[in-house]
């Protein structure tokens, strides 16, 4: 196998943890349709779903992460404000993490990578919940076999609009 290929099983793998909860999801639907979910529930959570989308791929993704484009201090505001309700942690932290995706994709130090333990499925299981759903409730950064991030106030693109407690800044501070 070329480095960087996937095994059918692994494509399946993968495919297969992104789409059982959507197909669960919608499966549950009809059982609590009229018992605590109605049309309000539905459109109340289409709506959030795409304002922080927005706020993730617009706001932490293309301008703080990347600073693809240039936003007045209110959006900036507002774009924070977004992603922050996606619950995937404070900008700063966010944007560490993902530029050290962009350094390492799928290699060891890739906190994002669902091959970081292996390939066998037990591996790719404990990859994947590790890099989407795990470091969100242990506070664990899921890193390996890379030093830690290199970020400056100038990690948001803005330096005045993302301010964060020292605790924040802790994964881009030098180890003591």
């Amino acid at each position: 196998m070329v480095v960087g290929e996937k095994t059918r099983t692994e494509v399946f793998l993968v495919k297969l943890f992104a789409v059982v909860p959507l197909l669960a999801l919608a499966a549950a639907v009809p059982f609590v349709w009229g018992w605590g979910l109605g049309w309000t529930d539905v459109a109340l959570a289409i709506g959030f779903y795409f304002l922080t989308g927005l706020g993730v791929t617009i706001g932490f993704h293309r301008y703080f992460t990347h600073g693809a484009f240039k936003a007045s201090r209110g959006l900036r505001i507002v774009l924070a404000v977004a992603g922050s309700m996606a619950i995937q942690g404070p900008v700063i932290g966010w944007v560490a993490d993902h530029r050290r995706h962009h350094a390492y994709a799928d290699r060891d130090g890739d906190p994002h990578s669902p091959w970081r333990y292996g390939t066998s499925a037990a591996a790719l299981v404990k990859g994947f919940w590790l890099a989407h759903m795990s470091w969100l409730s242990t506070g664990r950064r899921p890193t390996r076999g890379a030093s830690r991030p290199t970020c400056s106030p100038t990690a948001t693109s803005s330096g005045s609009t993302a301010r964060s407690p020292r605790s924040a800044w802790s994964p881009c501070l030098p180890r003591r």
